[in-house]
């Protein structure tokens, strides 16, 4: 006999079949609309974070060098704003920190007796030993003052020693020590000193500082001095120029982020894309060897948004600039909007026009700045665009 309940299940199944395929298939397809959105915003996070390494304080694409005629007597690193040029430098002396060693008859610290510490800024600091149980407790309370002189005790051959020694190097951190009432023994054991080097050689124009480190003598140039000459020895020799395979690779370091960002919006947007091989050196007719080719249609293809950002990325790239354009330094955008670098006309503008390159990189109105402007509202932001 017919169930008449189970035959209508059975028509309630067959008429729902339809409808329940159709909803998992929406469902699949929204989540991998989900799954490609969190994709591309874990590629924002990625390009952003190389934007900011590319957008610090002072830095720059165009990578200078260093050379010394030999080495142990400087350590130079040469900035953005460098320029080339061969300098004769001869170290006359390295700073120094002030030290001073104190000992007391008897090899302990006295109960009577004082000591008076004048330090660089002509401040007067008056101690009573009687106020300390021993010299370590007299140790400690200098150090506590804080006023640029540190105090430790040593032992040698069974005699304490009051170490006093200036925190920082160089003349201005110098100070004095007078000691009352007590037979003692006092020598100092270090000068403080300056550094001083004479650039041009050795006999040139004399130049002082109270570190070892000098910023600011030759312009985009910090080095340190190591080690001093003798009177009559040959000076140094230091010549600062373009590093421009290191500056390739900084140029180079760009493109590769941009491109990973875009190859990952052109997976998800494009109905039918090729993603162009960004070697310079690749030949034409390997192009299609050598391409990433997709040809189903990017699940995002449809999504307005989605084509908003690859559009806006594009436009950046392909902008023009106070300097020019990135054509015009020898980085070429291809037809899906991915960048690729032709190393001979790059080669030709770190050659002949190297601020050309930072010019159209960097500053308010530069590529950087732009391509942060599109990014921004789907990066690292409670408002951000990007929201699952």
């Amino acid at each position: 006999m017919i169930d008449p309940a189970q035959m209508a299940m059975q028509m309630v199944m067959i008429q729902r079949q339809p409808f329940d395929i159709q909803y998992a298939n929406q469902q699949k397809m929204y989540q991998t609309q989900l799954d490609a959105w969190k994709e591309i915003d874990t590629a924002f996070s990625s390009f952003k974070s190389a934007l900011d390494d590319f957008n610090k304080p002072d830095n720059s694409f165009i990578k200078n060098s260093v050379t010394t005629s030999e080495d142990g007597y400087i350590n130079a690193t040469a900035g953005r704003y460098a320029r080339e040029g061969s300098y004769d430098i001869f170290v006359q002396q390295l700073a120094k920190a002030q030290q001073d060693s104190i000992s007391f008859e008897g090899g302990e610290l006295p109960a009577e007796g004082s000591m008076t510490l004048t330090l660089s800024n002509g401040e007067r600091v008056d101690i009573d030993f009687a106020d300390f149980e021993d010299m370590h407790a007299l140790a400690d309370h200098i150090n506590e003052l804080d006023e640029g002189i540190n105090a430790s005790v040593v032992r040698t051959d069974g005699e304490l020693h009051l170490m006093l020694s200036s925190d920082e190097t160089g003349v201005e951190n110098g100070f004095e020590v007078d000691v009352q009432g007590v037979n003692h023994s006092h020598r100092q054991l270090n000068e403080a000193l300056d550094a001083v080097i004479h650039l041009g050689g050795e006999g040139g124009l004399v130049i002082s500082n109270s570190t070892n480190t000098f910023d600011d003598v030759i312009y985009g140039v910090s080095f340190e001095v190591t080690k001093a000459h003798e009177s009559g020895d040959t000076p140094l020799n230091m010549v600062i120029g373009t590093d421009q395979e290191a500056s390739k690779d900084a140029v180079e370091e760009f493109v590769d982020a941009y491109n990973d960002l875009m190859k990952v919006i052109l997976k998800h947007t494009q109905t039918e894309f090729q993603i162009e091989n960004d070697d310079s050196d690749s030949d034409d007719d390997d192009k299609d060897d050598n391409s990433n080719k997709v040809t189903e249609a990017g699940v995002l293809a449809s999504d307005s948004t989605a084509r908003s950002i690859r559009n806006q990325l594009n436009s950046v790239a392909r902008g023009v600039f106070d300097e020019g354009t990135l054509y015009s330094i020898g980085i070429e955008a291809n037809r899906d909007g991915t960048l690729k670098i032709d190393s001979d006309r790059l080669e030709k503008a770190l050659t002949e026009e190297p601020e050309k390159i930072d010019a159209i990189f960097f500053g308010d109105s530069g590529l950087l700045a732009g391509l942060e402007q599109v990014i921004e509202p789907y990066t690292g932001s409670a408002n951000s665009a990007l929201t699952f």
